[in-house]
């Protein structure tokens, strides 16, 4: 028995609708248009239809991304990376990077899981643990993350610890059923 529609993985809208507006002053709106005119007709009309505070398929936001990928001549995972890094930088502007880089390890450790919470309606992403240096993230109740949203997930939250001030973040990941574990270090 397949997913019923509610209980479909969804991406936030707005980070969807923040995204299309990155990848038009990036390639162009006419590679968006060729792109959005590519996709099935469904997924075209969510995309279409993106409203704040909403959400939107998986599958939308990647075709898109994909079909822009394949028009610039770029990999599409090099350019989902580009584009959540892009994003999250476009997000938080000056001063909330300055906010940031005002918190301790513990504390952006703790406000970690809410980029996710922000991003997908399916798993609940946790802190389990922090040290100086260190944090260990948990994604619960979504275990089989595909491997394009879990990129996505894994840029964010590098690029949020690097606008906190934090050298040389790396964020790796471990499946173990029921759940995704995040390492992530860096240095002060």
């Amino acid at each position: 028995m397949g997913l019923e529609e509610s209980d479909e993985p969804r991406v936030s809208a707005a980070l969807i609708f923040d995204q299309k507006r990155l990848l038009a002053d990036l390639y162009g709106a006419d590679v968006i248009a060729r792109a959005m005119a590519a996709l099935p007709a469904l997924l075209r009309a969510e995309l279409e239809g993106l409203v704040p505070g909403g959400w939107i398929s998986l599958d939308a936001a990647r075709e898109l991304k994909n079909g822009i990928a394949v028009l610039a001549g770029e990999d599409p995972l090099a350019l989902q990376r580009r584009v959540c890094k892009l994003g999250v930088e476009r997000t938080l502007t000056t001063v909330w990077r300055f906010l940031l880089r005002q918190l301790g390890d513990e504390a952006i450790s703790k406000r970690t899981p809410l980029l996710y919470a922000r991003s997908f309606n399916r798993g609940n992403l946790s802190l389990a643990g922090w040290r100086p240096g260190g944090a260990e993230l948990e994604l619960h109740g979504w275990p089989r993350m595909p491997e394009y949203d879990l990129i996505g997930l894994v840029c964010g939250v590098e690029t949020v610890l690097v606008l906190a001030g934090r050298k040389n973040v790396k964020v790796t990941t471990t499946r173990r059923a029921p759940l995704i574990l995040l390492h992530a270090t860096w240095e002060r």
